[in-house]
């Protein structure tokens, strides 16, 4: 096997040709890896790339809302006030993506020496994702029946829309960090 980064000739074609890079990269990507190909694209800082680009957008969507609520504290004539309600979709979906990222991706696999691990930990995993899940809608359905059913000018729901955002960037930053962990026992991040 040639080394990653490398071109190999192709002596079945009349012409000599190389393949890209990025076909040997695939070449060697087998079914054992994790499905992270960035971090051969990027050199070796791409998982670490990956885990800071998470917290960044983790950081945003917590401050699109807390944004929110500071805006519409200051307005003149504002309408509507922030209840628990709009606090709860963030904290439901952030607790979603604690559950989903502590979940170790070899527990996911399956082992020899118990059973009962893969299914425990698929069920872990349904329950991070309905968390998520379940904040997202809740936010959308705070900003429907709060903000757009009652006819508020758009500056009086910013705190709905910086709501629903919050959960997609959250949702999105798990899905990153998903993507950016290692397979492993040791379930190294790459910070």
């Amino acid at each position: 096997m040639q080394p990653r980064g490398t071109r190999f000739e192709i002596p079945h074609w009349p012409f000599p040709r190389r393949l890209p890079t990025y076909a040997v990269w695939l070449m060697d990507y087998d079914n054992n890896s994790n499905i992270f190909i960035c971090g051969r694209c990027c050199g070796g800082k791409g998982r670490q790339m990956g885990v800071y680009l998470s917290g960044m957008l983790f950081a945003l969507g917590w401050w699109m809302f807390v944004d929110g609520l500071s805006f519409s504290s200051i307005l003149p004539d504002r309408k509507v006030f922030a209840g628990f309600e709009d606090w709860a979709p963030g904290i439901v979906t952030t607790l979603g993506m604690i559950i989903v990222c502590l979940i170790d991706k070899e527990a996911l696999r399956g082992s020899t020496y118990d059973d009962g691990i893969p299914w425990r930990a698929r069920l872990f995993l349904f329950v991070g994702f309905a968390f998520m899940a379940g904040g997202f809608a809740g936010s959308v359905s705070v900003l429907v029946v709060k903000y757009v059913m009652h006819d508020f000018e758009p500056l009086d729901s910013y705190v709905g829309i910086g709501t629903v955002i919050q959960c997609g960037l959250i949702m999105l930053s798990t899905a990153v960090l998903w993507i950016s962990q290692e397979s492993g026992s040791d379930n190294y991040l790459g910070i």
